[in-house]
C-alpha cells in the first residue's frame, strides 16, 4: 500500500472503497516529502474517478 497508508476503521466502508479504487488504478500511498507539488490523493470517494483521470502521470502511480 505504501508507508503513508493509514488504515481506515472497519466500519468506514467509503474509505475502504476509496483505497481500493486508488490501488486498482495503480496509486500507492507514499509521503509527499519528495513530491511537494504533486496533487494530494482525494479525501472523498466521490472525487476518486476525476482524480484518476486528471493524474495519469502522478508520481504515486505505478505501471
Amino acid at each position: 500500500m505504501g508507508r503513508s497508508f493509514k488504515t481506515p476503521s472497519k466500519s468506514n466502508l467509503e474509505q475502504w472503497e476509496k483505497a481500493k479504487r486508488l490501488w486498482s488504478a495503480g496509486f500507492r500511498f507514499n509521503s509527499y516529502r519528495s513530491y511537494p507539488d504533486a496533487e494530494k490523493l482525494p479525501e472523498r470517494l466521490s472525487k476518486v474517478e476525476e482524480f484518476i483521470l486528471r493524474n495519469p502521470r502522478h508520481p504515486f502511480r505505478v505501471g
